[in-house]
């Protein structure tokens, strides 16, 4: 009978166990569907008409890159890690993006990890943008971002005229467009919803 009792025991914790998994799967993929969400990317990243905090980080070549020497263009600041998933289906549009945008903005690629992590995605993807590094949850938590890719587009002096979730070439140009239209992304003046979606809205 122990052995029984002992085997019924092991049979009973692997089924909490495996209940456990999928209770934990099931609420973390309901948190990065809300992270997804109109609602929660409107939350999410620096208001409309603030200014962007400064910053000064380390490039792939050693230079470092400043927020401050980028004035004067347009600037799309684009989050990321070697790590996400949605970055590395972005990468080849963002390079045409920049190709097709040259001269009429900068766009640069903020990396968060390390250097040498960066580097290989750098030359794995064939990124041909600008790419500097930030190191821990300082800046991301500065800029109010919480899933990358995402997207500030700021103007000549450093203002976010901008912002949302940047997982494809749409979502781009609906940065550009929003910039152009100088409101909320998602709503006309008046406050009613526009004939544009959100990048969130997009991506569902």
């Amino acid at each position: 009978m122990s052995g029984v009792w002992l085997a019924s025991y092991i049979a009973l914790w692997a089924v909490v166990l495996f209940q456990g998994i999928v209770i934990f799967i099931l609420l973390r993929q309901l948190g990065v569907i809300y992270l997804g969400t109109a609602q929660a990317v409107a939350r999410d990243g620096l208001s409309q008409g603030q200014r962007a905090p400064e910053f000064s980080l380390p490039g792939l070549d050693g230079a470092p890159v400043a927020l401050a020497a980028l004035r004067g263009l347009p600037l799309l600041l684009v989050f990321g890690s070697p790590s996400c998933g949605p970055c590395k289906t972005l990468v080849p549009e963002l390079n045409v993006f920049a190709g097709e945008k040259a001269g009429e903005l900068r766009v640069l690629f903020l990396s968060r990890g390390d250097v040498e992590d960066t580097r290989r995605f750098v030359q794995e993807l064939d990124v041909r943008v600008p790419v500097a590094v930030y190191p821990d949850e300082r800046l991301a938590e500065q800029y109010k971002v919480r899933v990358t890719p995402f997207a500030f587009l700021l103007d000549g002096e450093g203002v976010v005229r901008a912002k949302g979730l940047a997982n494809n070439r749409q979502h781009l140009d609906l940065l550009l467009r929003q910039a152009a239209e100088g409101h909320t992304p998602g709503r006309s003046r008046n406050g009613k919803h526009a004939n544009e979606r959100t990048p969130a809205e997009e991506a569902r």
